[in-house]
């Protein structure tokens, strides 16, 4: 972040002369929204079926934003304007009636609040009621960081069926701050519009995410004029304080608008990352300014000036500067393992012997690492910058790469700005290759990143700089091996292994540990209605991250109360997938599974003298396009007594478009419906 400084009389005399190459004038269009301006009809069911939900709680009726530069002292300033009105329809939906508005802060300047007021409507005996937002005593502000404040409020006496709503202002004085807008949420949305005009001498690099069309999306120049003032100077050079110079400046702006209208509520959907991703929003960065016409000046970022800078930060780069907490211990390796390899991962488990991750997210790190080895946690910065600190005191080439989580969202690389990074982890140079390291994770084998970090691609920090890609070559793995047998009364007893490796095995080992091994293990006693535990589950291999966790259980299905003569054995649905996880027909998103994913399940069954198999479900070889993803189904019978039954089902691309989400939900449609078939058995 920068601020904008320029020379007033220079500014002022190039401005008197600059007109763009191009222009138009356009029609001034309405806003689509009067504050106050609340009737009867906004209480009255939506017309429009695409943004009607009946479980919605809330709606919002309209959300309209717009933003402009003006002039100001020796200055230019971002003026932000938002009026929103929302339908509260249900109990469920109170809050939204609560409102949060960050600020940003830098030193003695800061973005300013203005401008607010609010109403709460509700219809009473056939009128209009409003009750009005106490703006002295209703409105709350929270630090959240070193640039960042936090205004929230409440609109008052809320119930089901009001409707609320607010206006506002925020006055900035940082031009790289232009509003970004978001048009969708999780509530159906039936008019969302933003305006920005932008003066022909400033630019800004703009981005848009979702897939929602936009009911409207255009720009045009217009006329644009704005008071600039300007310091009076002494003959000495010094400011006086007396009144201010004031310029008025004419050019063009281009004015630009988008609308979204009827966007229904923004569901989530498993295996999705960031959801901000895939809602409609729009972004900005100012890239720079031309006052002549001819002489761009430019103001973006780079990612070498972002890394520098961040290198030189008291809470980052100032950090790999100093000695770590654990050095003693580290230069011990240097002569006890002189395989780089091997001394990487003893660093990373002393790392992880000393200190916790307590699960935030951070860039920067919370406090010094001596502190954090003192109190033997911090957040991912504390912990992943004392990995730094060590592995560089053990003698090995250790950098950092900046990343964003998956729930923080994809980096857009021709988008050059430090707000995308929130994580960091470390990269060691290997004479035979390269390691990406994290200490957060002592569940995960050394060379496995968890998985909230595989988000397409970080930033390493070196002299040069350089991406990488964040993937990994292990993956979702779930294999499921049962042995059973049938007695003469038609009751099945045995036993089954479930073994999870890889990010499996990661998932399976947290479950573990957050609930506890006890009440592991009664949900596991859950999972099967029919099915009885005959002895306490056994867990293996839980503490050993390098190993593929399992699950011992011995099981029994108890036969009918009666003799019958003809058994329907749901052996395959008891131990495979028996639930779709893709439930709706459509999806605007990719599926983004993070890693590639396997799930395999072998039941084999020893048969009495007295049942012979009448009836068993036919083989079934399922592929998607591409080879992208296949299904195997196969049942076997190499003697008149067992029978074995194998299902495999393989995805080899870690994310599928939405193009593909239909393929993609047929076949999970269709090897669900073959675990359901049934083995039919006779009693002879």
């Amino acid at each position: 972040m920068r601020r904008f400084i320029l020379n007033s009389s220079l500014l002022l005399g190039l401005l008197c002369n600059y007109q763009p190459a191009a222009a138009q004038k356009a029609s001034a269009l309405k806003p689509p929204i009067s504050f106050g301006d609340v009737s009867a009809a906004d209480f009255g069911p939506n017309p429009t079926p695409v943004a009607a939900d009946s479980a919605a709680e809330a709606e919002v009726l309209c959300d309209y934003g717009q933003s402009r530069i003006v002039g100001a002292t020796e200055k230019f300033q971002v003026v932000f304007d938002r009026t929103t009105r929302i339908h509260i329809l249900r109990k469920a939906g109170y809050e939204w009636a609560t409102v949060r508005v960050p600020l940003y802060v830098d030193d003695d300047q800061r973005e300013k609040l203005s401008n607010l007021k609010g109403f709460t409507y509700n219809m009473v005996g056939g009128k209009v009621e409003k009750t009005k937002l106490d703006p002295g005593s209703g409105v709350f502000s929270e630090k959240i960081d070193k640039n960042h404040v936090l205004y929230s409020f409440t609109l008052p006496n809320v119930k089901e069926g009001s409707v609320v709503e607010f206006t506002y202002t925020i006055t900035s004085d940082f031009l790289f701050n232009l509003q970004d807008w978001q048009f969708q949420h999780r509530i159906p949305t039936r008019w969302s519009e933003y305006r920005v005009a932008l003066p022909s001498f400033f630019r800004y690099k703009e981005i848009t995410h979702g897939y929602l069309p936009f009911a409207a999306q255009d720009q045009t120049w217009v006329p644009y004029s704005t008071g600039y003032h300007q310091n009076q100077q002494t003959g000495y050079g010094s400011v006086n304080t007396g009144p201010t110079q004031t310029t008025s400046i004419s050019t063009q702006a281009l004015a630009k608008r988008w609308v979204l209208q009827n966007a229904p509520a923004f569901r989530e959907e498993p295996f999705m990352a960031a959801a901000q991703d895939y809602m409609r929003s729009v972004h900005f960065e100012l890239a720079g300014s031309d006052f002549t016409g001819h002489d761009f000046r430019d103001l973006s970022h780079t990612w070498e000036k972002i890394g520098a800078a961040l290198l030189a930060d008291e809470r980052f780069g100032a950090v790999l500067n100093q000695n770590s907490p654990l050095t003693t211990e580290a230069k011990a390796l240097r002569t006890r393992l002189p395989d780089a390899r091997a001394r990487a991962e003893a660093v990373l488990r002393l790392v992880q012997q000393h200190v916790k991750y307590n699960g935030q997210e951070r860039l920067y790190t919370s406090q010094p690492t001596r502190k954090t080895y003192e109190q033997h946690q911090g957040n991912s910065a504390d912990v992943n910058l004392l990995l730094l600190q060590t592995l560089r005191a053990a003698d090995l080439t250790a950098s950092p790469v900046l990343l964003s989580t998956r729930s923080h969202g994809r980096i857009v690389t021709d988008m050059p700005l430090l707000s995308q990074f929130n994580y960091t982890i470390a990269h060691v140079m290997l004479p035979d290759g390269e390691l990406l390291l994290d200490a957060t994770e002592p569940l995960l084998p050394m060379e496995m990143l968890p998985e909230r970090c595989l988000n397409e691609q970080g930033r390493l920090l070196t002299t040069t700089g350089a991406w990488v890609p964040l993937t990994s070559n292990r993956n979702y793995l779930e294999y499921t091996k049962a042995d059973f047998k049938l007695d003469d009364t038609g009751t099945l007893r045995g036993t089954m292994r479930q073994g999870y490796s890889g990010y499996a095995g990661l998932a399976a080992r947290q479950q573990v540990f957050s609930q506890g091994e006890s009440s592991y293990k009664t949900q596991l006693g859950r999972r099967w209605t029919d099915w009885q535990l005959t002895t306490p589950p056994t867990l293996l291999e839980l503490e050993d991250p390098s190993k593929a966790f399992a699950v011992d259980l011995a099981m029994t299905l108890p036969g009918p109360e009666t003799p019958a003569n003809t058994l329907y054995l749901p052996l395959m649905q008891a131990v495979g997938l028996n639930n779709n996880p893709f439930r709706h027909a459509d999806r605007f998103f990719p599926v983004d599974f993070s890693t590639t994913r396997e799930l395999t399940q072998v039941v084999s069954l020893a048969l009495p003298a007295r049942y012979t198999v009448q009836e068993k479900p036919a083989d079934l070889q399922l592929a998607l396009p591409g080879n992208a993803g296949k299904f195997l189904y196969h049942v076997a019978q190499p003697t008149p007594d067992r029978l074995e039954i194998t299902s495999r089902l393989q995805l080899t691309k870690t994310s599928y478009s939405p193009a593909e989400y239909a393929a993609l939900r047929e076949f999970y449609s269709r090897a669900i419906a073959k675990h359901a078939e049934m083995l039919v058995l006779q009693r002879q």
